[in-house]
């Protein structure tokens, strides 16, 4: 620190307090005015015009400064103080039990081994906290708690053990092995509880990006990369401590963990609610519960499940084994099957309800179609219930529209190399006018024009049929009539031919006699 900025500081004492947070600030001012009070008690006490000793002013400073391997090692190494600041008054040490204010402004008001190293940094109490020297940890606060470490400016440790903050403005709450890491970062609580004193720190609960936060939990880490990304408890999982692989995970900007359970975000703008083992790589994609489901396509979702994946961009998959791996598809999956149900082409809409397909286009949920478990066809609501204003068809008429009604042979012209046979919707509806616009052709409507046509060939047979079983009939008779004047005929010639064949027979003896 240059002799004009610690002239500065020394001028303007609690003026400087209006950069720091409100709730470090009001902790520090509250901490340097007991500094403040407790250094004037000294001085009076001892009437000595200069603190320069330490062991003037606090005798217990004589004890041998704390050993080195008793002090982790942490991810930013602190600069610790071995004295007190040279000024009477500007610092403050409560209890003397090898504590030390070393800095203009500093203060420790009770516990062991601490060290208030820096500008206007403050230690409430417990063992071996850390403020770090040489202006690293400025307007800093440790309430309490042991082996606490500061390295960054106006930081905030609240109690716990083995908490680092060396993001500037980082906060830790409390909690084991957690780390503030990113400027402006927020670690709550949280922490396995390791149980013993070690020289080797463990990355518990971590925010290391810029504006990060991780709220409890265990093993919840959000790395350099996850800037203004947030992970808000779980790690359950790993309670009893002693873990070493992370739980929760953000690498991704602007990106967010709800609670769970092993948990990964590498995308940026992408969130993962909760669940077990989901993770989230694709640009703003969504994994809101479940397990063991990941959103690898930019803009995909995947509301729950398990063992879903929404692989293509803008893709959605939900249900169970649900395989999204084409662009913009939409794939549900029930639970009856082990088997995976999974997209092949862009754009589709792929669904498995073995229990059946209904599909209502009304408030009542009874107007609709439904695809029954098993079947191939769709069944449309048809109840006489359900309907009203109904008037008799003129079959004949009907039937008269169909044979005038154009039917060809035609493709959609976005549908190339399939072929398809039937009447335009502006004909159909010129002929029949029913339907909701003359461009589309509803297949009730087709079927019941079908139906009306067919009654009306129906009942032209069966007259065709009566006429024709007169005629038969009238056929039949002229027939009997015919076979009997017929018959008489012969007969009449039979016996006209018989006397002449006589009468030649008694000549031709006459003249064989003579």
């Amino acid at each position: 620190m240059s002799a004009a900025l610690r002239g500065r500081l020394e001028r303007s004492g609690a003026l400087a307090f209006r950069k720091v947070t409100p709730v470090i600030r009001f902790l520090s001012v509250a901490i340097i005015g007991v500094a403040g009070f407790g250094s004037l008690l000294v001085s009076a006490s001892s009437g000595a015009a200069s603190a320069n000793s330490s062991a003037a002013t606090n005798p217990n400073h004589s004890l041998a400064p704390r050993s080195a391997s008793r002090r982790p090692s942490y991810a930013v190494s602190p600069n610790y103080c071995t004295s007190d600041y040279s000024i009477a008054g500007q610092y403050f040490v409560g209890v003397a039990s090898v504590n030390y204010a070393s800095a203009v402004a500093s203060a420790v008001l009770a516990g062991d081994e601490n060290s208030a190293c820096s500008v206007y940094s403050a230690i409430g109490g417990g063992q071996g906290n850390v403020a770090s020297g040489a202006d690293a940890a400025d307007f800093s606060f440790i309430g309490g708690g042991g082996f606490n470490a500061i390295t960054g400016r106006y930081a905030f440790i609240g109690s716990g053990y083995f908490n680092e903050s060396y993001g500037g403005y980082s906060f830790v709450g409390a909690g084991e092995n957690n780390f503030g890491g990113g400027p402006g970062s927020f670690v709550g609580a949280g922490g396995a509880e390791y149980g013993t004193f070690s020289s080797t720190q463990v990355e518990n609960n971590v925010a290391n990006g810029f504006d990060s936060f991780v709220g409890a939990g265990d093993l919840n880490q959000i790395s350099t990369t996850g800037n203004g990304s947030f992970i808000g408890g779980g790690g359950y999982a790993y309670a009893s401590g002693k873990g070493s692989t992370a739980n929760n995970q953000i690498s991704g900007v602007d990106s967010f963990i709800g609670a769970g359970d092993k948990n990964n975000v590498t995308g940026s703008e992408s969130f993962v609610g909760a669940g077990e083992g989901n993770s989230a790589s694709g640009t703003a994609s969504i994994v809101a519960g479940g397990a063991y489901s990941s959103a690898r396509g930019a803009y995909a979702t995947i509301p729950g499940g398990y063992e879903n994946a929404a692989d293509g961009t803008g893709s959605f998959a939900a249900g169970t084994l649900a395989k999204a791996r084409n662009l913009g598809v939409f794939v549900w999956n029930d639970n009856s099957s082990s088997y995976a149900l999974q997209s092949s082409a862009n754009y589709q809409f792929l669904a498995r309800a073995s229990g059946g397909f209904y599909l209502y286009s009304n408030s009542a949920g009874n107007v609709g179609v439904k695809l029954s478990p098993n079947s191939g066809a769709w069944a449309s609501a048809s109840d006489r219930n359900l309907k009203s204003n109904v008037v008799a068809l003129d079959d004949a008429a009907v039937l008269a529209k169909v044979a005038a009604l154009p039917v060809t042979e035609w493709s959609y012209t976005a549908e190339r190399g399939v072929r398809h046979v039937g009447p335009m919707a502006q004909d159909f509806y010129a002929a029949f006018g029913v339907g909701e616009d003359d461009r589309h052709i509803t297949s009730i409507d087709e079927d019941g024009v079908a139906l009306s046509a067919i009654k009306a060939l129906h009942a032209e047979n069966d007259r065709l049929r009566i006429a024709n079983a007169r005629l038969s009939k009238r056929v039949e008779a002229n027939d009997a009539r015919f076979n009997a004047r017929l018959a008489l005929l012969e007969a009449k010639l039979d016996r006209l031919a018989r006397p002449q064949v006589a009468g030649l027979d008694r000549s031709e003896r006459s003249q064989g006699g003579s």
